[in-house]
């Protein structure tokens, strides 16, 4: 099924560079510098809901164990839920326990009482799926860190989107008819995608190239990938912003 061409009130360049990804929870740092190289980011929640993945959870540190997880839980789903379906459960103070998490930032990370406080803001809104709180938590950090990129989300956007088609084709769609001339994923994500399709269809496909850094983290041992919330306690705004770039 081909969709058809759809108009949208999107003030974007000519040669206009789309990301698209499931909405995560407090991600790690490179998304958000795949979201700064975009000039449009589209939060995929009509994708399956995934439990135990990182729409639910991430890591940041923890004396004992090295990394913990801080999460929000999730109703009980069927298997065909999407993700915009997956409703939050309220009855468990899941806030309070994340909030607990950051303690162990608290004596040496520099920026603990400024990032704390942007957590609470992120999680401060009464949101029923746990997409809009993804949602949510991606503006918010995306406003700290100066990422101008507008973000829409695909179900509130009048696709026309096949009823199944393979993984790497989602983007192609909805791409196409947002009128990009570039679709960007993550470099571990090549696998999936058909370079000569996307030719076909008058979009350039690239790859994000995941770049590593280290930063100190006090007495901590050092662990890569962890929650954007670690990146924040340890990273000052002028040092993020570089590596953005």
């Amino acid at each position: 099924m081909t969709p058809a061409a759809v108009s949208f009130p999107l003030h974007a360049p000519a040669s206009k560079r789309v990301g698209i990804m499931q909405p995560y929870f407090f991600p790690y740092f490179e998304q958000f510098r795949l979201i700064a190289a975009c000039d449009l980011w589209v939060v995929f929640d009509t994708a399956q809901f995934t439990r135990k993945s990182w729409m639910t959870r991430n890591r940041v540190l923890n004396r004992e164990k090295g990394t913990a997880y801080a999460a929000v839980p999730v109703q009980h789903t069927g298997l065909d839920t999407a993700i915009r379906d997956a409703r939050i459960d309220d009855a468990q103070d899941w806030r309070g326990k994340l909030m607990d998490r950051l303690r162990v930032y608290q004596a040496e990370a520099p920026h603990y009482a400024a990032v704390r406080e942007l957590v609470g803001d992120a999680l401060a809104g009464r949101h029923e799926t746990l997409a809009a709180l993804n949602i949510a938590i991606l503006k918010r950090v995306c406003s700290h860190l100066g990422i101008d990129t507008p973000i829409e989300v695909a179900s509130r956007l009048p696709l026309e989107l096949p009823a199944a088609c393979e993984p790497g084709e989602w983007a192609l769609h909805i791409a196409k008819q947002l009128g990009a001339t570039e679709y960007r994923n993550a470099a571990g994500g090549r696998a999936l995608f058909d370079d000569e399709l996307y030719m076909r269809h008058g979009i350039a496909l690239s790859f994000h190239e995941h770049c590593p850094r280290r930063y100190a983290t006090g007495s901590f041992e050092f662990v890569p990938d962890l929650s954007i919330i670690d990146w924040l306690m340890w990273n000052d705004h002028d040092t993020l912003r570089a590596w953005l770039e």
